[in-house]
């Protein structure tokens, strides 16, 4: 993690211009362990008819129909991002997120979501259509749990941070969100995981607003229908959690993340979230990290970057337990 540090020192901590020496990091060190990232090979399966929507399912060595489930989103600035990146030799990511966490005892997915349109591609990506992918990957768990009763987690990354919050929050999911938290579903969302998110978008550099309005419809739509700008509407309603159908949350920012754009953010939410509801939320730093790093960690060997994953399944574990 020492590179990190001194990459923050030399750079800053704009994502363009940290991205392609993080990669340069972590992916000989994930070469060098590729025995351990494929060591649980997953199930791809499709869960809705979009070409896009499919999904990787890592499975624990001993799995058990009580294990958790953690559903994974991933970032891309809503414009990029695939659940196997092309860029990366021999499949590498994300299949070491997927083969950590199901090497801790936790079924993990890991799916693709529609895009924004932009010049690398997309999926004619508009809001809410994040939440919607959300909404039918945890339709697809339903149907995978059956007669069983599983705990699941949302995690989302970056732009899959900001997917899931509008699932969290956007009224027309509030039916399906009350069924997960009520316990009477083949599933229960246990907890939400918002890791390096784009919370609110007052500070948003220039070159994102064209992805935004094509998103969201404008720049004040984005602010309204952001995390952030969601969660104060719900604070308007005075309504409490278990009305919303929200679960708790973790909410994790590394050393090194943008302060305007993730920083800030994440500091205005979670206060927010506490003069909302008082409790039902934690936080944590990961040491060392920039906005890139922490998922490139994983299955690294590198015992300081992998904590933050630790962390989680430390988190998801003691939820599941009731010791949380």
């Amino acid at each position: 993690m020492d590179e990190i540090k001194a990459l923050d020192d030399s750079v800053g901590r704009e994502v363009q211009d940290i991205l392609p020496a993080t990669m340069k990091t972590f992916v000989p060190l994930l070469m060098k362990n590729k025995a351990a990232v494929h060591a649980i090979p997953p199930q791809t399966e499709p869960y809705s008819s979009h070409p896009r929507q499919k999904l990787d399912l890592y499975l624990p060595k001993e799995d058990s129909k009580s294990s958790p489930i953690l559903a994974f989103f991933y970032g891309g600035g809503l414009i990029r991002g695939d659940k196997i990146i092309p860029q990366v030799p021999e499949g590498l990511v994300y299949a070491n997120l997927g083969s950590f966490f199901a090497s801790r005892g936790i079924a993990t997915v890991i799916a693709d979501y529609r895009r924004v349109n932009s010049e690398t591609g997309g999926e004619d990506a508009v809001f809410p259509s994040g939440g919607e992918d959300v909404s039918l990957v945890l339709k697809w768990l339903e149907t995978y749990a059956g007669d069983s009763k599983r705990d699941v987690y949302i995690c989302g990354n970056s732009a899959g941070g900001v997917h899931i919050s509008t699932f969290l929050f956007e009224p027309s999911f509030l039916e399906q969100r009350r069924s997960y938290i009520s316990g009477k579903s083949a599933i229960t969302l246990k907890g939400a995981i918002e890791l390096s998110v784009p919370l609110h978008f007052k500070n948003a550099n220039e070159y994102r607003f064209e992805t935004l309005k094509l998103y969201y419809g404008s720049t004040e739509e984005a602010s309204h229908r952001c995390a952030y700008g969601l969660l104060e509407e719900v604070a308007k309603s005075g309504k409490s959690k278990e009305e919303i159908g929200v679960p708790k949350m973790l909410v994790l920012l590394g050393d090194f993340d943008p302060e305007n754009e993730i920083g800030q953010p994440t500091e205005d939410f979670v206060a927010l979230w506490k003069k909302t509801w008082g409790g039902g939320i934690d936080f944590m730093k990961m040491e060392g990290h920039n906005h890139i790093s922490p998922p490139l960690a994983l299955l690294s060997n590198d015992m300081k970057g992998e904590k933050w994953g630790e962390d989680i399944v430390k988190w998801i574990h003691g939820s599941s337990s009731g010791k949380l």
